[in-house]
Parts: C-alpha cells; structure tokens; sequence
C-alpha cells in the first residue's frame, strides 16, 4: 500500500513537472519562422490592409529594415520606420501600423519622390537583423531605430509588448528556435535568454 501511494505520488510530480514545462519542450521543437514582409503584390497592389492614408514624405533608407525598398519617412511630426515602396505602386509607401503580425498598414502619399541616392543597398532577405520578432511567449517585438543602451557589448535592440523587459543583440541562429537575451532596460549583465517564434525582415 505505502509503495502504491509512493508510485501515485511520483507520476503526480511528473505530470505536474510536465504541464509546468510543456511549453518549454513544445518550443525546443519548433524552428523559427522566416519570413519578408511583402505588402506589394507583384503589380503593386496593396496586400494588407489600410487603415489611414496621410501625406509626407521619406528621406533616408530605413534604419530598421536594411533592404533597398525600405524607408524612413515622416508625416506631420510623426516619423514611419519601416515604410515600404513598390516600383509598380508610384507615389505611395506603406508602412506597418504596429507590425508584420496583423495586416494594417498606413498608406503615405508622397509629397516628394524617394530619396533613392540615400536608400538602403540589397535585396530583400533573412541574413541581416530582422526588425520584427515575435517570442514563443507571446512578446511582440520591433526594432528600435532611436537611441537605446549597451549592455555586455549588446544594444537594447528590441521593444516588446506584454513586458517591460528589451530583446538585446542579435538573434543566436545556431539554435532553433532562434534566441535571444532578455532583461530589463536597466539590466547590468545579460544572462537570460528566450526563444523566438517569427522574425520577420
């Protein structure tokens, strides 16, 4: 009877240690998912959705998205980072309205045509830093293009939602999923790190 009630108690532990870290497990499974963020069709059709269209203007490449179509632009006293161009979409770019992971996006009709001699180089890939990223838990993360701080040779990178903590550096893509180190803003040391779900580039 004492071993039975022994045995009971151990798979009770176990099945509680296995819904405690399932997610954990489920996430060391997954391979983090790729993708450039492509709001044009091929004829330069919008493929999300807008939800404002303003007047302005861009004048440098984007300094989240390091891709040639990629811009930093302005309306108002507002600053757009990353807006996107088509060569088949004339007069427009369109930015994301709070990232890649839903389909709104402001539409910005130029006052100016794109400073391309300032633009980004390159095409469109996932070799570079992504500027979007979303964790395993659920944080939504973008690039951020102001000044921030470093941390053990690591730049607070990432703003996140859901936490107050940053996504400092550059994924590590020798793991899948990729991962990152986290800590607060005013961190002093790196030493934790989650893992990433999707970047998008």
């Amino acid at each position: 009877m004492r071993l039975g009630l022994a045995a009971k108690r151990v798979a009770l532990v176990a099945a509680m240690t296995a819904a405690a870290f399932g997610t954990g497990a489920a996430a060391a499974g997954q391979r983090t998912q790729l993708s450039i963020y492509a709001p044009f069709s091929a004829s330069g059709t919008p493929t999300v959705r807008v939800t404002n269209t303003v007047r302005g203007h861009c004048w440098t490449g984007s300094l989240a998205a390091a891709r040639e179509d990629a811009w930093r632009c302005m309306s108002g006293n507002f600053i757009y980072d990353p807006c996107f161009s088509s060569a088949s979409a004339q007069g427009i770019v369109l930015c994301p309205a709070t990232g890649p992971w839903n389909s709104a996006a402001i539409e910005i009709r130029l006052t100016q045509g794109l400073p391309k001699q300032y633009g980004n180089k390159g095409k469109p890939s996932t070799s570079g830093l992504p500027w979007a990223l979303v964790t395993t838990s659920g944080w939504k993360c973008r690039l951020a293009t102001g000044a921030t701080t470093v941390v053990d040779g690591r730049r607070a990178n990432y703003g996140c939602t859901r936490t107050k903590d940053w996504l400092w550096g550059a994924p590590m893509r020798r793991s899948e999923p990729w991962r990152i180190y986290a800590a607060s803003g005013t961190a002093r040391k790196l030493s934790r790190t989650i893992a990433i779900r999707a970047a998008w580039f």
